[in-house]
């Protein structure tokens, strides 16, 4: 028996709670199911299932396991259907990550609307800044603002965004002035940090990158902090130009040094070779194209 029919006959035990209901579902012996298990439990050095003369019931690493051979199976499927040229509704669990503040704004209303009009998806959200392996999170979709390095990744632009620098019409009101990024010397600046690096902003002069080192008074390893900071007043802040889109639509901030602004970044919608035909895959990666390429702000 190969492991993906194990794996098939596990999740049926699983689902049904019994050897002997699983055969008998599979059209199997119950000698057959028993083989199925122990040769999984083999493999995996581990057991799956807790056994008693009544029933049986999954173990911790039976339940992680579970999880996958779900996925796995529905993968399979919906690849088999696709190249099949059959036409299947998107269906399993679909795994999403994208940048903090990015998939608050764009990413989750996205998702709204993906799991209302399909029923039988579930999505799981990893919203978080670092770049995230997609081999080892078993993630589907990512969205990033950057190029792709790795050319196992199937990528598209979605649209761009660039860092901004702003602060808020009452600072800027009694602010020293401002005209060139060395002014900011001069200011109160307000830093989005993680700590592990030096303050630093850079900015783009004739073609060439011009490093400013910054002192700054305050700074915090969560951007909404910081822009609530900027919008209070209390000095200048640099950040990706959509996440302060609407203050500055708004007016609560200003832009300001427009012309030394950083180099455009791509937004792309990324997932690995081979998945990109799921079909879940294919209609969440056409959902967010559609969206974001509607966005004036991202595509302007």
């Amino acid at each position: 028996m190969d492991r993906i029919q194990a794996m098939t006959v596990f999740a049926e035990v699983a689902k049904l709670g019994s050897f002997v209901s699983a055969a008998e579902q599979l059209s199997m012996s119950a000698p057959a199911v028993t083989r199925a298990i122990a040769m999984l439990e083999t493999q995996l050095n581990t057991r799956l299932f807790h056994r008693t003369t009544r029933r049986i019931r999954l173990t911790e690493a039976g339940q992680q396991y579970l999880s996958d051979v779900k996925r796995i199976l529905a993968d399979i499927a919906q690849s088999e259907a696709a190249i099949a040229g059959v036409q299947l509704l998107p269906k399993g669990t679909l795994r999403v990550t994208a940048p903090v503040l990015f998939g608050e704004l764009y990413v989750t209303p996205i998702i709204v609307d993906f799991l209302r009009d399909f029923p039988e998806v579930n999505v799981h959200g990893y919203m978080n800044d670092n770049v995230v392996d997609l081999i080892d999170t078993n993630i589907d979709v990512a969205i990033r603002i950057s190029k792709p390095k790795d050319s196992g990744l199937y990528a598209s632009s979605v649209g761009h965004v660039q860092k901004v620098t702003v602060a808020s019409p009452d600072y800027l009101a009694h602010a020293p002035k401002l005209t060139t990024p060395e002014d900011l010397k001069q200011h109160t600046l307000l830093y989005p940090s993680d700590f592990t690096e030096p303050p630093v902003w850079n900015f783009k002069r004739n073609g060439k990158t011009v490093a400013i080192r910054l002192q700054p008074r305050f700074e915090c390893n969560q951007n909404r902090s910081t822009i609530r900071a900027a919008k209070a007043g209390l000095g200048i802040t640099r950040l990706m130009s959509y996440q302060v889109a609407d203050a500055i639509e708004s007016g609560e901030l200003v832009n300001v040094l427009e012309e030394y602004n950083d180099i455009k970044l791509p937004i792309q919608v990324i997932s690995l070779e081979g998945r990109q035909n799921l079909e879940k895959v294919k209609k969440f990666v056409h959902y967010v194209k559609n969206a974001l390429a509607k966005d004036t702000y991202l595509n302007p």
